[in-house]
């Protein structure tokens, strides 16, 4: 056994590829741009209202299909009365 093949004592020195580190950024900042990607196409989904007008107009398209809704909708437009 020599000494050149004992390492108690010694701390080991792991050196990190620097390549590695790059991917490592590389893939958080494309993961992070996807998320917000996909947080901006779901906010541009939503068709809700935003004055009154556009909630009785919303009444209107689904009275034929959920009249219980729709009238939800108007007593929401009414109790609003144009406070926007």
């Amino acid at each position: 056994m020599s000494s050149a093949s004992m390492t108690f004592g010694r701390p080991t020195r792991l050196a990190i590829p620097r390549g590695s580190i790059w991917m490592a950024g590389l893939v958080t900042a494309m993961i992070d741009g996807l998320r917000r990607l996909d947080h901006w196409q779901l906010n541009q989904q939503r068709n809700e209202p935003k004055t009154v007008e556009g909630m009785l107009n919303w009444a209107r398209r689904v009275e034929a299909t959920d009249p219980g809704f729709a009238s939800d909708l108007r007593a929401a437009a009414m109790r609003s009365g144009g406070k926007d």
